[in-house]
């Protein structure tokens, strides 16, 4: 199992934002994302692995109390998998199986309550058996590149 990323919300989102920004730059990770209408931050080196979301008064559905947990899918389906059998096992739905370009264009999630009240995800940054297979790529990529080969051999 892999963990992708995880959150917590805070009451005092401002303060705890400006105390993570200084800490976490000592291990070399800064502020990434921040969703629109301070709703959330992401930290990271490369990409964000540590997210603080804004509790605010905790009047907003959408802001749970518990942790949020992002586990790593190798594929869509294992996505889609995990948010079915989650919802049969007595999860709520917290979004189901899809893209979401917010994140960027390759990001597929779903998004479930578990019976404690923490959000967890499943997600899947880029499926290539989407995109015809791994084998399909890397044979392409080979023949290209005996080709390039074969070309400079020839007129060099």
């Amino acid at each position: 199992m892999s963990i992708d990323h995880f959150s917590f919300n805070s009451n005092d989102y401002h303060k705890t934002v400006s105390f993570y920004e200084a800490v976490l730059a000592t291990l070399g990770n800064k502020k990434i994302i921040t969703i629109e209408g301070d709703k959330a931050v992401g930290f990271g080196q490369r990409f964000p692995t540590f997210w603080i979301g804004n509790r605010g008064d905790s009047n907003e559905e959408k802001c749970h109390v518990g942790i949020h947990i992002g586990f790593a899918a190798k594929t869509r389906r294992q996505v889609d998998d995990f948010y079915q059998t989650a919802l049969k096992h007595g999860a709520k739905d917290n979004g189901p199986p899809g893209f979401r370009p917010l994140y960027h264009r390759f990001y597929y999630a779903a998004f479930v309550i578990d019976p404690h009240g923490n959000n967890i995800e499943a997600v899947n940054h880029f499926d290539w058996r989407a995109f015809g297979g791994c084998r399909t790529i890397i044979l392409t990529c080979s023949i290209l590149c005996i080709g390039i080969g074969l070309l400079i051999k020839k007129f060099f």
